[in-house]
């Protein structure tokens, strides 16, 4: 089994998420059940329209996922297109992948 990596937490950090805990959110309005249902992680919601209209990549901030080496035949004129864009090309194929990934519900 693989080891992951676990990011340590500074005592800092470790002071401010001791002293959220003791927050008052008292005077936040409780959510709706509609407004629930709107939530997504944030790695699935689009960032802010680009001016080019270049494809949207998803918003990945806040989420690392485990990468895995794979080989794919792919059509050249597909991987022509990709990499039209410049460098990137393999993240971009990640991106469209994922977009269509989301979109069949998974």
């Amino acid at each position: 089994m693989k080891r992951r990596y676990i990011m340590p937490i500074t005592k800092e950090r470790l002071e401010e998420i001791k002293a959220f805990k003791v927050t008052d959110f008292s005077d936040a309005p409780p959510l709706t059940e509609e407004q629930m249902r709107e939530f997504k992680p944030s790695h699935l919601r689009k960032r802010q329209p680009s001016p080019g209209g270049e494809v949207q990549l998803p918003n990945m901030d806040n989420y690392r996922p485990i990468k895995k080496t794979v080989n794919v035949r792919l059509d050249a004129d597909v991987i022509e297109w990709l990499q039209s864009a410049g460098k990137g090309y393999q993240t971009r194929m990640n991106a469209i992948l994922r977009d269509a990934m989301v979109k069949a519900g998974a």
